[in-house]
């Protein structure tokens, strides 16, 4: 299971072998670390170094996040993989593989955003004929990018380098977002209607949504990175920058629009989310304490495939003495798709293919 700390003076330290979850105005919970893949902790929260040894010895990842966004990743030594799979992935930043999975990863971006773009254009066909066709109209312009960038995949030479080609490759992910994203928040009601994205800090309710699902998709996303022996700060489409996770910012972008686009558009269509459970400040809007909990449960279900199992979600959530069997799904397929990216390096295969909706 994942265990998110969102709730300020919780504290997280070890009794003999069990974690222990302290939150404020809440009984204490115990919690074997055998159970745990990561940890995803909110500013206010405070990790024991006891408790801290004790999850590194079970290779479990901890992200720290503060207002929704990541700004810290603890990876343990017991997930450094093998020499040979990071030796390739440095050295493929200087040849063409490191173009050719960034082209893989802008290609499955854009990809994914047509694909959802016609899943949601499908069931308005008859009740919203205008809306239907410029859906599709948007749709066809992000095919027409999809592939120029198929055929700047085929044309990569092997000496060609990421560095001499992001810009253009960054360049057309960024239209292709301001097409899609424009059309995306038009689906939603009147007033969630949202038009450009905005991150730090996110200006309204869609927009806060979408960060925070982020960020609790780059955990896991995280946690697939290290379950294939890769490293975490060698990405290739996002450049390099002290404490930036680049590679796990580079698979995120297989991921957004499949899980928590689609996600956050049907909470919100569904009005299961609507804007009294936002509170807004100088650091922007943000999910009150209920309804934070209840979008935590409800994503975790979206990745996992199935029910809620074990686990605390910040404030009024205690765990389950029964366990829920649970079906994975994109879990599964997070994980797969970062040992195809080691694979691809090692040259164990001779193309990365990435993840795309199938529906």
């Amino acid at each position: 299971m994942d265990v998110i700390l969102d709730t300020p003076g919780t504290r997280l330290g070890k009794r003999k072998d069990m974690l222990k979850i302290s939150v404020p105005n809440h009984d204490e919970v115990e919690v074997p670390v055998r159970e745990i893949e990561s940890i995803i902790a909110n500013k206010g929260v405070q990790i024991t170094s006891q408790a801290l040894q004790f999850l590194s010895s079970y290779a479990v990842n901890i992200i720290y996040t503060s207002l929704g966004k990541p700004y810290g990743i603890y990876t343990p030594f017991a997930n450094v993989g093998t020499v040979f799979t990071r030796r390739q992935q440095l050295l493929a930043y200087e040849d063409w593989r490191g173009l050719h999975l960034a082209s893989k990863f802008v290609y499955a971006t854009i990809e994914n955003k047509r694909k959802l773009l016609l899943y949601f254009a499908k069931n308005r066909k008859e009740s919203n004929p205008k809306k239907y066709k410029r859906l599709r109209f948007a749709a066809e312009h992000l095919a027409e990018m999809v592939d120029a960038l198929e055929l700047f995949t085929k044309k990569i030479r092997k000496g060609e380098r990421i560095s001499n080609k992001r810009q253009e490759l960054m360049g057309i992910e960024g239209r292709a977002t301001a097409i899609y994203f424009r059309e995306f928040g038009s689906l939603l009601p009147k007033e969630f209607k949202v038009l450009r994205r905005t991150r730090r800090p996110p200006t309204d309710p869609v927009n806060s949504l979408l960060s925070l699902g982020y960020t609790i998709l780059l955990g896991y996303i995280t946690t697939g990175i290290a379950a294939a022996g890769l490293e975490l700060y060698g990405g290739f489409l996002h450049s390099d920058r002290s404490g930036k996770p680049s590679l796990a910012l580079d698979l995120i972008e297989e991921f957004r629009q499949p899980i928590i686009d689609r996600f956050v558009a049907r909470l919100i269509q569904k009005s299961q989310i609507n804007t009294d459970n936002f509170e807004n400040s100088i650091y922007g809007y943000r999910l009150k304490n209920e309804a934070r909990d209840f979008f935590y449960k409800e994503l975790r279900k979206e990745i996992t495939g199935g029910k809620e199992s074990e686990l605390l979600f910040g404030d009024n959530q205690k765990l389950s003495k029964e366990k829920s069997k649970m079906k994975l799904n994109y879990k599964k397929e997070i994980v797969k798709q970062a040992r195809m990216v080691a694979n691809y390096l090692i040259g164990a295969t001779s193309n990365y293919v990435p993840f795309i909706m199938n529906w």
